[in-house]
């Protein structure tokens, strides 16, 4: 049996389902979608769902609630970042050392 473990980007998650305005799915049990997309020789290990918090005082309450009922499932943790609303430009990433050349 595989062994699967889910990253879900839920931020992205969220403005990918109201941009497509499928509203039914905001309360989407996304262990149970994961565990649905499996093949029947994987099996769930666990699901990290990566977030920040949103700003407006309305949407904060009800993703606290989502957030809330999502750490109540087994195998299941909630990871917080932030929000950057500017992008940056990287003007150079460095050059490539021997250490990084695949011979």
């Amino acid at each position: 049996m595989q062994r699967v473990i889910a990253y879900i980007d839920g931020f992205n998650l969220y403005y990918g389902i109201c941009e497509k305005k499928w509203y039914w799915a905001k309360w989407l049990n996304v262990q149970q979608m994961v565990g649905q997309l499996l093949r029947q020789d994987q099996s769930l290990v666990h699901v990290h769902y990566f977030t920040s918090i949103v700003t407006a005082p309305d949407k904060q309450r009800r993703q606290h609630t989502f957030l809330e009922a999502l750490s109540t499932l087994p195998d299941f943790s909630v990871h917080y970042g932030h929000f950057l609303s500017s992008r940056s430009v990287v003007r150079s990433v460095g050059t490539r050392t021997s250490a990084m050349v695949r011979k």
